[in-house]
């Protein structure tokens, strides 16, 4: 019998009967079951949140551990904007002291230009025979080949665009009367470094056939061809007897030099970055006075990296705090409260050396009674006045303050830290639930179905037994 159909026979509604039999054991539980599934995700969701302010805040006690937060330093120099003539760049072993620093002569590469009158156009062939270019400055070299027939334009090409080119440049340049000069360019700086040309011609005996001259239907190597102007490699090298290309004055390689406190510094660069311990000095032109430049202690980023760590610690309390406060889901969970103890165990634990600072609490900090930082500014404007050595060995190392809340924090982040492992765990008993609820649901299914049979059953009787009476009734009409 039709679902639908269940208690027309009878004229009972045994479907309502029947869903409310099937409710009456399903809906307490299924309750019960989503309840429990709400709230793992209620949890999961705040772990999650738990999670990410924990690793926030490792990554700025990672800041925190790094010695070079406490070893920057400032350089100011007195030279105005638009007008600069160094730059300098002090490292953490750069000393704080106040220099005089001139700049005497800037760094700066060769050119060598030809001789007036070799060239007339891009398109002059400088050889008919073929060879080898050798250019080099200082300890830097490299070739070009030149194949016969090569012109100018090609040349500069080929030197430009060269595999091993160290910083070479070649140019044409036409002065508008009648002068074509052929230039070339070498970034290398410092004295003994200008750059020269020196060529290797191709032997007449390995000339290809092509280029050799005919005589009586035989080829003959009496002479090397020439192109119309005579020219041949040497018209693009700095050496041999006919060399075409030449080094005015000026024009040669040469040092940088500087002045510190009284004291001439050469440089085969303009980037002096031995001439002083722990400075880097960029001279960038020249000047007619000493300039002042101060380097001291950057104590602004040091204030920005303490008071950063104390925000970020904080903002990790209330996430805490939050979490397991009355009605949270997260209320009285084990895990956070012994981080929130382990956290204030390292905070009053002794992380210095020898010194006046032996804790976070010599700096100014305070510990609130809800557990929060804060940061005295004038007291620690006082220690970094007295003790700024002292800094980096009371927050980095294997015995500061940041390597002990790295340990800490250590067993509650990553794959197998306590975060994640809680959070394994209410996924397993969420994904239980759910199938549990599966089950469960499957069985209420086949509990309806069974009602159903028996309601069906007991409608088919009630409707026989109706038909019966019906009978009856009428049959005792008529004896009547």
């Amino acid at each position: 019998m039709p679902v639908g159909s269940l208690g027309m026979g009878s004229g009972l509604d045994l479907d309502s009967l029947v869903k409310k039999m099937v409710s009456a054991q399903r809906d307490p539980k299924v309750k019960l079951y989503q309840d429990k599934i709400h709230g793992y995700d209620a949890k999961l969701s705040a772990l999650g949140t738990v999670g990410a302010s924990i690793d926030k805040f490792k990554s700025s006690v990672e800041k925190l551990n790094n010695k070079e937060s406490f070893e920057g330093r400032n350089t100011q120099i007195d030279q105005p904007d638009d007008k600069k003539v160094l730059d300098v760049t002090a490292g953490p072993t750069a000393s704080n002291s106040s220099y005089e620093i001139s700049v005497d002569q800037t760094a700066k590469g060769s050119r060598i230009i030809s001789k007036p009158n070799i060239f007339h156009s891009e398109s002059d062939v400088i050889t008919a025979r073929g060879g080898k270019l050798n250019l080099s400055a200082g300890n830097e070299s490299f070739s070009v080949d030149v194949d016969p027939g090569t012109t100018l334009a090609q040349l500069r090409k080929k030197i430009d665009n060269a595999k091993d080119n160290f910083g070479v440049s070649a140019n044409i340049i036409d002065d508008g009367k009648g002068h074509l000069f052929f230039t070339v360019t070498s970034d290398k700086e410092g004295d003994n470094n200008s750059i020269s040309i020196t060529n290797t011609k191709t032997p007449l005996g390995k000339l290809p056939i092509s280029d050799t001259l005919t005589k009586d239907g035989k080829d003959t190597l009496e002479k090397p061809p020439v192109n119309s102007d005579g020219l041949s490699l040497d018209s693009v090298s700095t050496s041999g007897l006919s060399a075409g290309m030449v080094m005015l004055q000026g024009d040669q390689a040469r040092d940088a030099m500087i002045t510190v406190d009284g004291i001439q510094i050469r440089n085969d660069s303009n980037k002096f970055d031995k001439a002083v311990s722990g400075l880097t000095i960029d001279a960038l032109a020249l000047t007619d006075k000493p300039t002042k430049v101060n380097v001291t202690q950057d104590e602004k980023s040091v204030k920005d990296t303490i008071q950063g760590f104390v925000s970020s610690y904080n903002e990790l309390i209330g996430v805490l705090k939050k979490s397991t406060s009355k009605g949270a889901v997260l209320n009285s969970n084990s895990m956070i409260r012994n981080l929130q103890s382990s956290l204030t165990n390292s905070l009053m634990m002794t992380h210095a050396g020898p010194g006046k600072l032996n804790n976070i609490f010599d700096l100014g900090v305070k510990i609130g009674n809800d557990g929060t930082l804060s940061l005295d500014q004038n007291k620690l404007d006082k220690v970094m006045s007295t003790s700024y050595d002292e800094l980096p060995g009371l927050f980095t190392g294997n015995d500061g303050l940041a390597k002990s809340l790295e340990k800490v924090l250590d067993n509650y982040t990553g794959r197998d830290g306590m975060n994640a492992t809680l959070k394994n765990s209410i996924e397993k008993s969420k994904d239980d639930t759910e199938e549990t609820m599966k089950n469960f649901e499957h069985r209420m299914k086949s509990y309806e179905s069974s009602l159903r049979d028996k309601f069906t059953h007991l409608d088919s009787r009630l409707s026989e037994m109706k038909a019966q009476g019906n009978y009856l009734n009428n049959a005792l009409e008529k004896m009547k």
